[in-house]
């Protein structure tokens, strides 16, 4: 038998673990129910843009609009930001705009569907490049709702 000046004490510490463990439950039922945005793949961000010369991925990273691809290639910054800008100079791209600070060359382009993407082109320091892209996701079309 529990002591009486024990038992309000026992009842309220039983009261609030019953809450807690529904304010649990009901916690991880939302979760299970929320939708994980899944990054889009290198193809939507990219379609038809080449890597570096000799290039290798490092690293990716995004969401479900936008997706940014770190390269390393062991060309000079020089030459491959003479390789992007013949490359981007052409269709299907439109080169917005090109400009050089701290080191690093930045491309603004747009492809297909008006898509933006961004290039970044600075010195590592091996002697080779860094090549950052961002693109994103073609625009999704309007259900009209």
């Amino acid at each position: 038998m529990i002591p009486p000046r024990y038992g309000s004490v026992m009842i309220r510490h039983l009261s609030s673990l019953a809450l807690a463990s529904l304010m649990i439950a009901g916690c991880s039922d939302k979760a299970s129910d929320e939708t994980v945005e899944t990054p889009i793949s290198a193809i939507e961000a990219f379609p038809n843009v080449p890597l570096p010369p000799n290039g290798k991925t490092v690293r990716t990273q995004g969401s479900g609009d936008a997706l940014e691809l770190l390269m390393v290639s062991p060309v000079s910054d020089s030459m491959v930001a003479a390789y992007y800008r013949r490359l981007l100079a052409r269709p299907p791209y439109r080169l917005i705009n090109e400009s050089v600070s701290g080191g690093v060359t930045t491309f603004y382009v747009e492809s297909g569907e008006n898509r933006p993407l961004w290039v970044h082109v600075e010195a590592d320091s091996l002697g080779g490049t860094m090549v950052r892209l961002v693109g994103t996701a073609a625009p999704k079309a309007d259900s009209g709702a």
